[in-house]
């Protein structure tokens, strides 16, 4: 599992804390309360796809799409960051526990306290444990669909369950010192697309440490090396740590994958730190304009605010 994968990972499992605590927190709520059961409901119903949606767009593989889609917006009084977007995330998850909570147990309490305990048509006590074994049943089968997908993204081609980390053996040794002093904490060739096919043969992609720098800087290598079937993915937490490099065996020689990575070294040391300041040059120039397009924006409007005769 590479640092982005990681990272997605451990977020998503972060969110069932608010998640339970929105559920915990709901039921205690509801339990207590003599508000109307049906106001209720339609209070739940009517949030839990708007947080539900909230919360998967702002987590996870939706989280970078949502991050550039408010950066290209111009017009907000901040700049989204991916804390931000995690937090708005496990806001989203505490809502939603809430709302599940509510239609679970919106006026049951009431319901079950208010009916006469000889009325017709009763057989007996009120099982307080329904409302339990509902929401066991409903937590189990939200774990089994997440652990359902990770395990289905580990298994697909290129996942982290089909990949091994060959970093660390001494025939590769000198590529790791090589690319050490980068900085750089990603470098991927030939990525998967979307059914698991590899693509650019002709460019290595490599990735800063810096948390929030979406800048990806292209190295030109050799397409001969894709006939052979290389491909891997590096990666690291920061400078100082090795190069974890996931490879799958079952598919890439290993004598091909070395002779691939000596020869991509050079090539990388020679060109990343140039390419690395256009790019990020490229970067500031982008969001200096898209700065001044919406200052430009916010004075028309300024402008035109109360400029019409009355």
């Amino acid at each position: 599992m590479n640092r982005q994968e990681s990272a997605m990972f451990f977020g998503a499992l972060l969110l069932w804390v608010p998640l339970l605590l929105g559920v915990g927190v709901g039921r205690w709520r509801r339990k207590r309360a003599g508000d109307d059961a049906s106001a209720a409901r339609l209070w739940a119903i009517v949030n839990l796809p708007g947080t539900l949606v909230l919360m998967l767009a702002c987590n996870g593989l939706m989280a970078p799409r949502t991050l550039a889609w408010l950066r290209s917006l111009g017009a907000l009084p901040f700049a989204p960051t991916p804390g931000m977007l995690q937090g708005v995330a496990m806001f989203a998850a505490f809502v939603l526990g809430y709302s599940i909570a509510s239609m679970l147990w919106s006026g049951t309490a009431q319901d079950a306290s208010a009916a006469p305990a000889n009325a017709p048509g009763t057989t007996g006590p009120v099982n307080k444990h329904s409302s339990t074994k509902v929401l066991a049943v409903i937590c189990a089968t939200l774990a089994l669909g997440i652990g359902t997908g990770v395990v289905s993204q580990g298994l697909r081609k290129g996942g982290f369950l089909t990949t091994s980390d060959v970093g660390g053996l001494p025939e590769l040794a000198q590529v790791q010192e090589q690319l050490r002093p980068l900085e750089a904490c990603s470098i991927t060739y030939r990525r998967r697309d979307k059914r698991g096919q590899r693509q650019y043969p002709s460019s290595v992609f490599i990735e800063t440490c810096t948390v929030g720098e979406y800048i990806s800087v292209l190295i030109d290598v050799p397409g001969t090396w894709a006939d052979k079937g290389v491909g891997f993915e590096m990666s690291r937490g920061s400078l100082s740590e090795p190069w974890v490099i996931q490879v799958e065996k079952a598919e890439v020689p290993f004598p091909d994958l070395e002779e691939a990575l000596e020869h991509f070294a050079p090539l990388i040391v020679a060109q990343y730190p140039e390419k690395l300041r256009e790019r990020r040059a490229s970067a500031s120039a982008m969001e200096r304009h898209l700065d001044e397009q919406q200052r430009l924006e916010q004075e028309r409007k300024a402008r035109a605010k109360d400029s019409y005769p009355r």
